[in-house]
């Protein structure tokens, strides 16, 4: 067990107990709904690609969640408070199960889903998920590296806001060719200020492989 998950349990266990087992590291996926996907440009009211990254949705404190059945931030609606809390315990013990139902109830990427032609997310284990994006053609003509570590690095922010998870592996997929794998880790994260740097090297850092690369 990591020592992030040590800590998010530390003085935990007798509010969570044994309402989860630890689901088995058998990979589950969750796609985005076909209707959310987007073919056509973004709406001029989407916020321009280039600060896409500098960006992420607000992190879910799962232990506050988990003590409270009702909302202590004063910005959370109840209804989703709800659901965050029916799967804290589950979430706070790594249950993949739990994990999945998040994702599926929150759709933490329906924010992203106009830059791409398809994104999908698959929980590996209790520290790790594994991102795959299909990029959208008109999009990757213009800066194919920026757009594809711009939408990686986005990816990777988003779920670990969502979730206690330390790493997030990103791949982009034309076809059945990648042309991006890149490992995000919260470690990493943690250390950058994302308003000032270029999703590019930043990737590059974290051992992003382009295609034709070796």
């Amino acid at each position: 067990m990591s020592d992030l998950r040590r800590s998010l349990l530390k003085g935990m266990s007798s509010i969570v107990g044994d309402l989860y087992d630890t689901a088995s590291d058998e990979n589950r996926t969750v796609p985005l709904k076909p209707a959310e996907v987007q073919d056509a440009a973004p709406k001029p009211s989407l916020p321009p690609f280039r600060k896409l990254w500098k960006t992420a949705d607000e992190t879910i404190d799962w232990t506050d969640i988990l003590v409270s059945p009702t909302p202590t931030d004063g910005l959370t609606p109840p209804d989703k408070w709800a659901m965050y809390h029916r799967y804290a315990a589950g979430v706070l013990q790594g249950d993949l199960g739990a994990y999945l139902a998040v994702l599926q109830a929150d759709n933490p990427m329906a924010d992203l889903t106009p830059y791409v032609s398809a994104l999908d997310v698959t929980t590996v284990n209790a520290d790790l998920l594994r991102a795959t994006f299909t990029p959208r053609p008109d999009l990757l003509e213009k800066d194919p590296r920026e757009y594809l570590c711009g939408m990686a690095l986005r990816t990777a922010r988003d779920l670990m806001a969502a979730l206690p998870i330390l790493e997030v592996d990103v791949c982009a997929m034309q076809g059945d060719k990648p042309l991006l794998t890149v490992s995000f880790t919260r470690q990493a994260m943690n250390k950058v200020r994302f308003a000032f740097i270029d999703p590019v090297a930043f990737a590059e850092k974290c051992g992003a492989v382009f295609q034709g690369d070796e």
